[in-house]
């Protein structure tokens, strides 16, 4: 047992006395603050700044879903094989990278759909990285008797840093425009990204990549979440609301908009 989770274990009551499960916590609530922001800002620059037509914004909501549909299973084996902390890093980076060039572009007046479009699929596909590895992440940092009070914790957390956000993006949006606004997931990913690397509970060791492949890796996961009624449910509640959610949100900002 590495010794930051025998530490805890030991004092038992208070998952903040836990510097690496702070550090997680920190940095995982200020990427869901930064996301947030960027779900606030992204569909005005769309909209009332390039001008975004029906079919236009509904393409750059269906590119921004398409990654996670696609790559999660994948992404899931990926932190299975490899270091879960370094392909967070990995996602955060990438993330905050091409999200950069958006007001870098607006800036120098050669900001086009176009470019949102791919921005969305790549930071779509660096989230779903990011994400499938964290959520593996934790059950190394806590004893497993504390899986529950940890989970909670960070839903709570998650709850509050998705509305801070969406407050602070609206508030951004208002004050230094849609473009400029990004900054501030920029801003999140970068924290998210220091935090993850100071994390120094050790990694449980992992089987050589080489000794299975990744599509056999990817059907027993499938199996054993479809053997357990619990976790088969969940998926598919999951799964069908959001598939509601990406219906909803396709449009609501065109119509929410234009008219004004």
């Amino acid at each position: 047992m590495p010794p930051c989770t025998e530490s805890l274990s030991a004092a038992g009551t208070s998952l903040w006395r836990h510097r690496d499960f702070r550090r997680y916590l920190t940095g995982q609530a200020a990427s869901v603050t930064g996301s947030s922001i960027t779900q606030m800002a992204l569909p005005v620059l769309a909209v009332l700044h390039l001008d975004a037509t029906t079919a236009q914004v509904a393409w750059l909501a269906f590119l921004g879903q398409l990654p996670p549909a696609l790559l999660a299973l994948h992404a899931g084996a990926l932190a299975d094989r490899y270091s879960k902390r370094r392909q967070m890093i990995a996602g955060d980076l990438v993330s905050a990278t091409v999200l950069a060039t958006v007001p870098v572009s607006a800036a120098l007046g050669t900001l086009t759909l176009t470019q949102l479009m791919i921005v969305a699929v790549v930071q779509g596909a660096a989230s779903v990285l990011h994400d499938a590895a964290a959520i593996s992440l934790l059950p190394s940092l806590v004893d497993r008797s504390l899986i529950q009070r940890s989970n909670s914790r960070v839903g709570a957390l998650f709850a509050v840093a998705a509305t801070a956000g969406s407050h602070l993006g609206a508030a951004l949006t208002v004050l230094l425009g849609p473009a400029r606004a990004l900054l501030g997931d920029v801003a999140s990913y970068l924290i998210s990204a220091v935090c993850t690397a100071r994390i120094q509970t050790a990694e449980p060791a992992r089987a050589r990549p080489e000794t299975r492949r990744l599509r056999g890796e990817i059907g027993e996961g499938l199996r054993y979440v479809r053997g357990d009624d619990r976790l088969w449910t969940l998926t598919l509640v999951n799964a069908t609301t959001s598939f509601a959610l990406g219906l909803l949100n396709t449009l609501w900002a065109l119509y929410l908009f234009v008219p004004a």
